[in-house]
Order: structure tokens, then sequence, then C-alpha cells
């Protein structure tokens, strides 16, 4: 229950951000849209056997180090 009330209380006072808040943070993301930190979307490196299989990528011993 305290954790309810506290997510209501967060509900309660929600104030969106301002469209220069929003314009701020979206300029602050665009340093990440490389995909660096998530090569596990970007990369065969961090796929299973069943989906390398399935994409025709190397197994993993076949990858460069």
């Amino acid at each position: 229950m305290a954790v309810l009330d506290q997510n209501l209380e967060i509900l309660r006072n929600f104030k969106p951000l301002s469209e220069k808040q929003m314009s701020e943070l979206r300029e602050h993301g665009r340093q990440f849209n490389d995909g660096r930190y998530e090569l596990f979307k970007s990369s065969a490196k961090y796929d299973g056997n069943v989906g390398r299989e399935q994409h025709h990528y190397p197994t993993p011993t076949e990858l460069p180090a």
C-alpha cells in the first residue's frame, strides 16, 4: 500500500515538461543515437545460437575478437 500511495502522490503532482525542457532533453539525447550503448540491439555479437541460425550469422567462435 505504501508504494501505491507513493505512486498516487506522484501522479497527483505530475507536471509535464515545458517545450523548452523537452527540446533540451531531446538535444541531450542525440549524442546516444549511434547505438554504441545498445550493442545487443545493433550487432550480432549478443545473439543466441537460435537467432544466429535464423539470420545466418556466424557462430560466436567465428566472430572476430
